[in-house]
């Protein structure tokens, strides 16, 4: 149940977050149906829609597949396997040329209905279940519930969990004003205040990246540190890796180096 990251990323990490962006490129994006962007680790590009993902490869060649659903969530913190979580109750594993590993995975129960979910590895998620508002560690090869929190108490008018987020030994739930964080057992540890509503955000390892006031700012998850760096506007949706941030404003993709 455990997630443990490589010294040498997190090192990396650290260094490279602390220095600044340039601008590299802008590339116009012609397919007008794109809702939001991520990449991976391997500097690939992936360009989500309602029920489509199209994977650019560092190669520049590019692969297109059509879920039929609507995409609740895309997760590809492992290069090598994309989980595609659509319909909010389907679970689809596909391998780094997004090629189907297995069947979907129907998350089907009269007891629950994940809203947000979290792939941990190749047999467990975590989801947050708005029925019985609680999250939920889930062997979903077995269709097995392992454990259940206690009910969450939501604070500040959030109405459910819109993502979550694994680091190290910590789980951290998103509500639209709060992040609530458990440990790997399911319970409950602390919350803390977002300072921003509604913007463009993103999780990389103990940061959250938003976009406040025009500009781009980090918060330690961890420290509750906070740092601003350039400005962006105009911003839908946004993506890290180490090499790279990529903005996407419903039209052009703009691309930054981070400096070292």
């Amino acid at each position: 149940m455990k997630t443990s990251f490589s010294i040498f990323f997190v090192l990396i990490f650290i260094t490279v977050f602390s220095q600044k962006f340039e601008l590299k490129d802008s590339i116009l994006i012609e397919n007008k149906t794109i809702k939001s962007i991520d990449t991976d680790l391997n500097n690939s590009i992936y360009l989500i829609s309602d029920t489509k993902i199209e994977k650019i490869f560092q190669s520049e060649k590019s692969k297109v597949v059509n879920l039929k659903n609507v995409i609740t969530s895309v997760d590809i913190g492992n290069p090598l396997r994309t989980y595609i979580y659509s319909n909010f109750n389907q679970l689809a594993v596909l391998d780094e040329n997004l090629n189907p590993i297995q069947d979907i995975i129907q998350l089907k129960s009269t007891d629950f209905i994940p809203t947000a979910l979290k792939v941990v590895d190749n047999q467990f998620c975590w989801f947050y279940d708005i029925i019985g508002n609680k999250i939920i560690y889930f062997n979903y090869q077995l269709q097995k519930p392992i454990l259940n929190s206690k009910q969450i108490y939501l604070k500040n008018n959030d109405q459910s969990i819109e993502e979550i987020h694994i680091h190290k030994n910590l789980v951290y739930l998103k509500g639209q004003k709060i992040i609530y964080v458990y440990d790997d057992y399911g319970n409950f540890k602390s919350n803390f205040e977002l300072d921003f509503d509604g913007s463009p955000y993103y999780f990389y390892k103990d940061v959250i990246f938003y976009i406040k006031d025009n500009k781009l700012i980090s918060k330690n998850i961890t420290d509750k540190t906070t740092s601003t760096f350039i400005d962006l506007k105009n911003v839908k949706s946004m993506a890290f890796n180490e090499l790279n941030l990529y903005t996407f404003d419903g039209s052009k993709m703009h691309i930054y180096n981070i400096l070292k």
